[in-house]
């Protein structure tokens, strides 16, 4: 298993010096970079040499993956801009959770807004399939938004979509907030493409280091990842700056519990 953490892209030496495998930058701020600081961060990955081997917070809430204002147009532009901007950085892996972008108003039709998401996500797959890049489906806990709160309903979406490019996140995180995460998974086993972790600073918009208080439940939770035969990225996913003593404690938590 390869362990990586998130990172704004100023941060990115910062992951490296605590020992990741890889880093994972947020997606809707590498998108928007002016050209001339894009060069400059291409340079960086390539001098330094971590991979950049997935991204998270995938686009900003005007891209609509359901809801009113859908509009596929954009989406499809968007998605055209942030595959290239991946690919030039060796990305192989797109989270898509972005919870603004699908949270539906009381009375929108459910129905509509899934259509909508399943066409997003078949167009989206599309766009980075054609630079070799596999989004991940990712559900978020109700305390994010309210379209696919569960692993189980992401799951069934993927497997119904049959999508070469298109996979699942397993993230403990929000299978705890949706009380799955001690859920048997493995039917959706062979869907998932990559996988977050992390604990919180008393709000879920504070998502933060491993706690050491938690090491039993993430011994436990990791293993069982390591145990059914995943052998791709567990990701430290943070809304708190990364600061490499605190990075590498929960690194090494990761490691030890992939390795039980």
């Amino acid at each position: 298993m390869l362990f990586g953490c998130t990172a704004r892209t100023e941060e990115y030496e910062l992951v490296r010096r605590a020992g990741f495998d890889y880093a994972e930058f947020h997606c809707r701020d590498v998108t928007a970079m002016e050209p001339a600081a894009f060069s400059a961060l291409e340079r960086l990955v390539e001098r330094a040499g971590l991979p950049v081997r997935a991204m998270n917070l995938y686009c900003p809430p005007e891209i609509i993956i359901a809801g009113p204002g859908f509009d596929l147009g954009n989406a499809r532009r968007y998605a055209s801009q942030a595959a290239s901007r991946a690919a030039a950085l060796g990305v192989a892996l797109m989270g898509i959770g972005s919870p603004k972008s699908r949270s539906l108003p009381e009375g929108f039709d459910r129905a509509l807004g899934m259509r909508q998401l399943e066409e997003f996500l078949l167009t989206t797959a599309d766009i980075f399939g054609r630079q070799g890049i596999t989004i991940c489906l990712e559900a978020l806990g109700a305390c994010f938004c309210n379209v696919l709160n569960s692993f189980f309903e992401a799951g069934q979406v993927v497997r119904r979509l049959r999508h070469e490019y298109l996979g699942l996140i397993l993230d403990l995180y929000n299978m705890e907030w949706s009380g799955e995460a001690d859920a048997d998974w493995s039917e959706y086993a062979s869907l998932v493409r990559h996988a977050h972790t992390s604990d919180d600073e008393g709000d879920p918009y504070l998502r933060s280091y491993l706690r050491e208080e938690k090491y039993s439940v993430h011994l436990r939770r990791i293993g069982i990842l390591a145990q059914s035969g995943y052998d791709r990225g567990l990701t430290l996913e943070m809304d708190v700056p990364v600061e490499t003593p605190r990075a590498a404690m929960s690194l090494e938590i990761m490691r030890k519990a992939a390795s039980v």
